[in-house]
C-alpha cells in the first residue's frame, strides 16, 4: 500500500511556517465551502459522516470507477484505491480517463483526479490491487468497501473481501452494469454477515466457476435488451460492450447507497434503474419488459450450450479482443483502413455494393466495379458507376486527397478496368465527427415533418451542386409536393416489368450464409417495419414463385405517394449522365448532399433509383442531354427512430490485393 503523507521542515523561517498555515487553512476552508451547496439534501449530520469516513475501493475501472468522483464531490476525503490494470485507449469511452493516461495505473490517475477535486483528500494508492495478503490491512478502518473485482480474473479474492468484511461488520457495495441498466448490490454485513448472503460458495470461487460464482446477479434484473448481446456473446465471442450513463448511473446509485449505509439506514438489497426503458413511452416500456422471460430463456440456454462446449468456462467468457473471421485477410494501412471503412458505407440500388478497393501503396487506393454485385436485370446499366461516385464522396468527405480518374480506354466490364485512383494525403481534423454522420446516414421511409429546410443547410447542397457543375430543384410546400403525388400516382399505372427479375436476383444473393452476412434480407429495401416489411418477407423466401415476386403496385404506390407529401422537401440532381465520368460526380454529389442533411440534423430517402422507386421522377429519358434527373431526394425533419442501415459486406471483402505487398 502507497501512502501519500506531507513532510515539513523544520528548520524553515516563521514566515514560511506562517505561509504554509495560512495555505492550509485556505484548503480547508475550500473544502468546507466546496460541498455547501450539498446542504438541503445532504443535512449537515450527513455531511459529517462523508468527510470522516473511509472508502475502500477495489477494482478501479468502469464500475468501481465510477463511485469515486462521485463521492469526492459529495464530501468524502479518505479513499483506499486497488487495482493492478492500467488505462488504455478503449477505456476512454466511460472510465474516468483522458487520452494521455493510456499507459498509467488506473488508481493512480483517479488519485489524482480525487486530489484535483479536494487538496485536503488522504488517497491511499494500491498499484497491486487487492491480493490475500494486503487484504486485511486495505480493510483496516474501512467504513464502506465497494466491490468492483472482475469474477474472471480474482475471483477468489473477491470472496474473501466479503467473507473478511463480513467478519468484520463492514458492508459491502457491488455493482454491475448490464447495457443501460445500472445495478447496485448492497450486502450489509452488520446485519446479515454471510458472504453474498449465501447466493454464491466459497468453492465456486476457488474454481473460477463464473456463473455459478455470480449467482446474487440474481435472473430479474437483466434489461431485455442486454439478454440477446449476452447470449451472443457466449455463443460467438466478442467484447462486452459497456457505456458512457450506464456507468454514471453507476456512479449515482452507488454514492447515495454509500451515504445511506454510513448513517446506519437500511438498503434495498438491489438498487437498479432501466435507463433506457425509463426514456420509453409507457407502452414500449412495458413490452421492453415483457420480452425479459423469452430473451432470459435464451440467454440461460446459450449458457448452458457454452459450458458444455468448453470446461474452462472463464476462457469462454472473456473471448479474444477479434475473433479470426473478422481479421481481414492482410491488414490495410491505418489511413486506407479509414477511407474504407467509410467508403464500404456509401449506398448503392438494390445494396448491390458494385465496388472493388485496390490498394496500389499506403496512400493510394484504386476504385473499380465488380460486375458480379450488379444485376443484369437493372433497367440503368450504368447505375453502378454512381455507386462507385457515392463511395468516392465518402472517401473525399473522411480525407483530404485528390482523384484522378482513368485514362485507360478499356471496356468497364473487362477484369483490370478501374475508374481511377483516391491517393490520400490525411484524414480530416474532424474525421470523428464524419465518421458519426457516415454511420447514422441511412435511408428513411417513414413520414417526415413538412418543416422546410433551413436556409443555411440549402446553401451548402447547393454549393456542392455547383462545384459539380449540377442543378438543384427544390420542391417545397404542400401543394407543389400534392401535385408530386398524384403526378407519381398517374405514371405508377406504367408498372415495372423488371421488378420480378430483380427480386429474383436479390433472393438468389441471399440464399447463402455469406450472402445473407455480406447484403442481408432482400425485405431490407422494402423498409424496417410494419406491412410492407412482412410483404417483403413472403416476396424474399424462396416458397414464392419468381412470376410473383413483384410487389403490390398499389400498396408500394400509396405509401410513396404519401411519402412525396409527407415531406419538407424534394431536392432534384439534374446534370449530364451520358459517360462514366459524368455518373461518377453524379454519385459524388448526391453522396456529398445526403451527408449535408444528416450533419444539419434531416433525414432523406433517395427515390431515383431505389428498388420500386417512383416513376415520374425516375432517372433515364434523354441521357443525351445536360439536364437529364441525376438524383432525387426526399428529405426533412424525422419523428421516428433511425433508420436500420441494411446489411454491409465487411471491408476485406471488397479489397482485392494486386501486386502491392502492403509493406
Amino acid at each position: 500500500m502507497t501512502h501519500d503523507t506531507d513532510v515539513h521542515d523544520t528548520g524553515a523561517h516563521d514566515s514560511d511556517a506562517h505561509d504554509t498555515d495560512l495555505s492550509d487553512v485556505a484548503v480547508a476552508e475550500a473544502g468546507a465551502e466546496a460541498v455547501t451547496r450539498n446542504l438541503g439534501i445532504v443535512n449537515e449530520r450527513e455531511q459529517a459522516a462523508l468527510r470522516a469516513a473511509t472508502v475502500l475501493v477495489a477494482g478501479c475501472g468502469s464500475v468501481g470507477g465510477a463511485v469515486v468522483e462521485p463521492l469526492a464531490r459529495l464530501g468524502v476525503v479518505r479513499f483506499r484505491l486497488a487495482d493492478p490494470d492500467h488505462f488504455d485507449v478503449t477505456n476512454l469511452n466511460r472510465q474516468a480517463c483522458v487520452l494521455a493516461d493510456a499507459g498509467r495505473p488506473k488508481p493512480e490517475v483517479l488519485a489524482e483526479r480525487v486530489r484535483a477535486i479536494n487538496p485536503s483528500a488522504e488517497v491511499t494508492v494500491c498499484p497491486e490491487g487487492l491480493t490475500l495478503e494486503n487484504l486485511d490491512e486495505a480493510l483496516d478502518g474501512v467504513h464502506v468497501a465497494f466491490d468492483a473485482i472482475d469474477p474472471q480474473m480474482s475471483a477468489w479474492v473477491k470472496y474473501q473481501l466479503h467473507e473478511r468484511a463480513a467478519q468484520r461488520g463492514i458492508p459491502v457495495v457491488a455493482g454491475a452494469d448490464f447495457g443501460g441498466k445500472p445495478a447496485v448490490y448492497v450486502f450489509d454485513y452488520r446485519r446479515r454477515p454471510v458472504p453474498f448472503y449465501g447466493t454464491a460458495t466459497a468453492e465456486a470461487h476457488r474454481e473460477s466457476r463464473v456463473w455459478d460464482s455470480v449467482r446474487w446477479f440474481g435472473r430479474t434484473h437483466f434489461p431485455s435488451d442486454y439478454l440477446p448481446v449476452m447470449a451472443d456473446r457466449l455463443s460467438n465471442g466478442g467484447t462486452w460492450p459497456q457505456i458512457s450513463y450506464c456507468v454514471l448511473g453507476m456512479g449515482a446509485l452507488g454514492s447515495r447507497v454509500v451515504l445511506d449505509l454510513l448513517m446506519n439506514r437500511r438498503t434495498r438489497h438491489v438498487v437498479t434503474v432501466d435507463l433506457h426503458a425509463a426514456a420509453m413511452p409507457r407502452a414500449a416500456a412495458l413490452a421492453h419488459r415483457i420480452r425479459m422471460p423469452l430473451e432470459l430463456a435464451r440467454t440461460l440456454r446459450a449458457v448452458r450450450t457454452a459450458a458444455r462446449a468448453s470446461a474452462q468456462t472463464p476462457a469462454r467468457l472473456r473471448p479474444p479482443e477479434s475473433t479470426p473471421a473478422s481479421l481481414p485477410v492482410r491488414p490495410l494501412p491505418e489511413r486506407l483502413a479509414v477511407v474504407l471503412r467509410g467508403a464500404r458505407l456509401a449506398p448503392s440500388p438494390y445494396n448491390a455494393q458494385p465496388w472493388r478497393f485496390e490498394p496500389v501503396d499506403g496512400r493510394t487506393v484504386r476504385l473499380a466495379p465488380d460486375p458480379g454485385r450488379w444485376p443484369s436485370a437493372a433497367p440503368d446499366a450504368l447505375g453502378w458507376a454512381e455507386s462507385l461516385g457515392c463511395a468516392l464522396g465518402a472517401m473525399s468527405y473522411l480525407a483530404h486527397g485528390e482523384w484522378e480518374g482513368s485514362s485507360a480506354t478499356a471496356d468497364p466490364g473487362e477484369a483490370d478496368w478501374f475508374a481511377g485512383r483516391f491517393h490520400c494525403d490525411r484524414l480530416r481534423d474532424d474525421v470523428l465527427a464524419r465518421q458519426g454522420a457516415l454511420g447514422l446516414r441511412s435511408t428513411h421511409r417513414d413520414d417526415l415533418l413538412r418543416t422546410p429546410i433551413d436556409g443555411t443547410t440549402l446553401k451548402r447542397i447547393e454549393l456542392t451542386c455547383t462545384e459539380r457543375n449540377l442543378t438543384l430543384e427544390t420542391i417545397t410546400g404542400a401543394t407543389a409536393l400534392g401535385r408530386l403525388a398524384r403526378t407519381e400516382l398517374d405514371a405508377a399505372r406504367d408498372g415495372r416489368s423488371a421488378d420480378g427479375a430483380l427480386w429474383e436476383w436479390l433472393r438468389e444473393r441471399a440464399r447463402t450464409e455469406d450472402g445473407r452476412r455480406s447484403f442481408g434480407d432482400p425485405s431490407e429495401l422494402l423498409g424496417v417495419s410494419g406491412t410492407t416489411r412482412a410483404v417483403g418477407r413472403v416476396l424474399g423466401s424462396r416458397a414464392v414463385p419468381p412470376r410473383w415476386a413483384t410487389p403490390p403496385s398499389m400498396a408500394t404506390d400509396r405509401l410513396r405517394a404519401r411519402g412525396l407529401r409527407n415531406c419538407g422537401a424534394v431536392l432534384v440532381l439534374r446534370g449530364p449522365r451520358r459517360t462514366v465520368t459524368d455518373r461518377l460526380d453524379a454519385g459524388v454529389a448526391l453522396m456529398r448532399v445526403w451527408l449535408a442533411l444528416t450533419e444539419a440534423g434531416y433525414a432523406a430517402q433517395p427515390l431515383g433509383h431505389e428498388f420500386g422507386g417512383p416513376v415520374a421522377l425516375r432517372p433515364g429519358g434523354g441521357t443525351d442531354r445536360d439536364d437529364t434527373v441525376l438524383a432525387v431526394l426526399r428529405a426533412g425533419r424525422a419523428t421516428t427512430a433511425p433508420a436500420h442501415q441494411v446489411t454491409r459486406c465487411p471491408t476485406d471483402t471488397s479489397v482485392r490485393w494486386t501486386g502491392w505487398t502492403g509493406q
